[in-house]
């Protein structure tokens, strides 16, 4: 077996895939192989070198130092490296706690089904001893989580440093020689899992030598599943130089692998195995172990040998790779997995921040590490405090309300305090026709006439500078080259539809002006509504790409011209809509493109059209003027207010400002001016107009 092991070592990988029986996966380590021995002839004499001077090293281990009957603990300090373009593969932290907890299960020998292990392998069940242990600190010593999330098309990893490059650029490189990274992803090179043997063609304190993971492998909760939670395991075992059971190719059934072996004694040789047939026999040897954690066999598996014990304990007393740094007691201290780690943070989550009267927010402690206890207070809410891990807390008072944590581990305390964290809106909402020209309102998010979601710091706010058609306002994402692939939300408070007859229309438009930076950007513009006051959403319209705009502007954008303003209208909103607390919102998604306004909301019933369309009949003159100029209004609506502006919208002087019948003559007095360009603003009780003005 040592000698065709020998032989195997000359087609090793330099990668190793663990491919499920439940996927349709390619084999594509010996590509990676070919690929990086192409372009580093000189590693592949050093890469067979290290793994015949590590087979002598465990076999003397085995030998000489190992006893399957000693418990010598070892602890690996972990870190999670969510990296995500804001789908499914953005798993939650759960999701990866019960990842760790069936990983430690494994590698303690305490998972339940182990007594299932067939008769013919019970007498060599190996109980590798290993704990897998969150990092609480980073590799600056400060406080972490163990967990990092890194925004990022590159979730389809391809065997490149494309990751690797984006999660160091975000948060920094965690060596490999202090901590294990699990790369958590979409799709690592169309494998369930992927990693490298211990090896010296990569540096130790780099992140090459980390395990690739696709999301629907990792625990059993979320996307994960019971029958693929071994992925893990498996994974793990190769990063500690264990092979499949069949050797070192990635193809279980083909009778080549008969020729080859894992280097362990007591793993009978195998053809390799996809399917569960524990009765199944191959390469003269017998029964195999494909129950064994280093097969194909998905579900089935669930023990590791004594001889692959001994294996994994040797990788972490060699020096390759520095794997034998990593369970030392400097390295444990450093990377806080010396212990359950020390309190260091308070901080929460909700599901919300926004809802109506009666309705529920629910809060998650996200406080790290080893919280013992907790005291939360509700402004407004009911209950009004909790020692809850999850509290649920119901809001029956409209405003805006602060939210404090406090949290201990018995030795150290901390608070965060949360002010106007929730926003109660009132459930009967604004009155139809609903009109938003952003003139009125005095900052987004108010928490009153809107609230935002930001995930990226870079969030939807007012900007005074510029509007459509020659107005001074308008809601801006400044999102000049934001290439993280974030969303950020601009959410309305409540509009009352309760009272539109089920049988007529809804009308609703918008103002949007946008750019783009390069030719590339594929950016998306999405508008949804909700007839529950935002506790669900549907979409109901997607702008993206060259429909959002074919033009480009190399600079930070802003409109400066009605012209570059487009109206989008919205024509599917049913009647199962009309309701008192009906919410509209708009989700932007970045790729790296420009920045983009909203302005002059309209939604009415088609009923109010005449109303709410109408245009105003004026006449302004003389136009240009000197001293004086006559507005004339002659029309069936009522008038709210009339300024004079300048072209920046500053508010000159006011002319009108109470709601007063129409057909009527202003006089606006230019005397005191200089000459120029002046803005003229009417608003009604439904619509915004804007009429140009120049004095000589």
């Amino acid at each position: 077996m040592k000698s065709a092991f020998v032989v195997a070592l000359s087609l090793l990988t330099l990668h190793s895939v663990a491919q499920e029986s439940d996927v349709h996966v390619h084999c594509l380590n010996n590509i990676e192989q070919e690929k990086y021995l192409l372009e580093h002839p000189e590693f592949e004499d050093q890469i067979i070198q290290e793994q015949n001077d590590f087979q002598t090293f465990y076999e003397y281990y085995l030998a000489h130092e190992f006893d399957a009957n000693a418990r010598s603990s070892y602890v690996i300090p972990v870190v999670f490296h969510v990296v995500h373009n804001g789908g499914p593969e953005n798993i939650e932290d759960a999701q990866i706690m019960d990842a760790l907890e069936k990983l430690n299960e494994d590698y303690s020998g305490t998972n339940t089904d182990l007594s299932d292990v067939v008769t013919e392998f019970t007498a060599v069940i190996g109980n590798p001893d290993i704990e897998f242990r969150l990092a609480t600190k980073n590799p600056q010593g400060e406080c972490h989580p163990g967990i990092t999330r890194t925004v990022s098309e590159n979730t389809n990893h391809d065997g490149g440093d494309g990751i690797i490059d984006e999660v160091a650029a975000l948060h920094g490189t965690w060596p490999q020689n202090r901590y294990l990274n699990i790369f958590i992803c979409a799709d690592p090179n169309g494998a369930a899992g992927y990693t490298n043997y211990p090896a010296g063609w990569y540096p130790a304190t780099s992140m090459e030598g980390g395990i690739y993971l696709r999301h629907d492998y990792c625990g059993t909760i979320g996307t994960g599943s019971t029958g693929r939670r071994r992925t893990i395991s498996h994974e793990c075992a190769h990063w500690l130089n264990i092979q499949h059971c069949w050797g070192s190719s990635n193809t279980p059934g083909d009778a080549g692998n008969c020729g080859m072996d894992d280097g362990v004694t007591d793993t009978p040789l195998s053809i390799g195995w996809s399917g569960c047939d524990l009765d199944g026999e191959s390469c003269g040897s017998g029964v195999n172990n494909v129950q064994n954690n280093m097969e194909y066999t998905g579900s089935c598996r669930r023990m590791f040998t004594t001889g692959q014990v001994a294996r994994m304990h040797a990788a972490l007393n060699d020096n390759t790779a520095e794997r034998n740094n990593l369970w030392t007691a400097s390295n444990l201290n450093a990377t806080g997995t010396n212990g359950p780690g020390d309190l260091c943070l308070a901080q929460f989550s909700s599901n919300t921040q926004a809802v109506c009267l009666g309705q529920t927010v629910t809060f998650t402690d996200d406080s790290y590490h080893n919280v013992t206890s907790r005291t939360w207070t509700f402004e407004g809410g009911t209950p009004s405090t909790s020692s809850d891990a999850n509290p649920t807390v119901t809001y029956n008072s409209s405003g805006n309300f602060s939210v404090t944590l406090e949290v201990t581990d018995g030795t150290n305390d901390e608070t965060v305090i949360e002010s106007n964290y929730v926003a109660v809106l009132n459930s009967d909402g604004e009155d139809l026709p609903y009109f938003e020209g952003f003139e009125d309102v005095t900052s987004i998010p108010d928490n009153e006439n809107w609230v935002i979601l930001d995930e990226n710091g870079l969030a939807w706010s007012l900007d005074n500078t510029t509007g459509a058609t020659n107005t001074s306002s308008s809601a801006k994402l400044a999102n000049y080259g934001n290439t993280d692939g974030s969303a950020d939300e601009l959410i309305s408070a409540t509009i009352d539809l309760s009272g539109v007859d089920p049988s007529d229309d809804i009308v609703f438009n918008f103002n949007y002006a946008y750019r783009k930076l390069n030719d590339s950007n594929d950016e998306w513009l999405k508008f949804y509504i909700s007839k529950d006051c935002g506790e669900t959403w549907v979409l109901r319209k997607n702008i993206h790409g060259d429909d959002l705009s074919t033009v480009t502007a190399g600079s930070a954008y802003t409109p400066n011209d009605a012209a570059h303003w487009y109206t989008e209208n919205i024509s599917n909103i049913s009647s199962s809509y009309y309701v008192s607390d009906f919410r509209f919102k708009f989700r932007f998604e970045n790729d790296g493109g420009n920045n983009i306004y909203i302005d002059n909301i309209n939604l009415y019933p088609a009923s109010m059209t005449s109303i709410a369309e109408e245009e105003l009949n004026y006449t302004l003159y003389p136009n240009p003027a000197t001293n004086e100029a006559i507005l004339k209004l002659n029309s069936t609506q009522n008038i709210d207010q009339i300024q004079l502006l300048s072209t920046d919208g500053k508010v000159i002087r006011t002319i009108l400002q109470n709601s007063i019948a129409t057909s009527n003559e202003f006089k606006i007095d230019l005397a005191d001016l200089s000459a120029g360009i002046y803005l003229v603003r009417i608003q009604t009780d439904s619509r915004l107009e804007t009429i140009k003005l120049l004095k000589k």
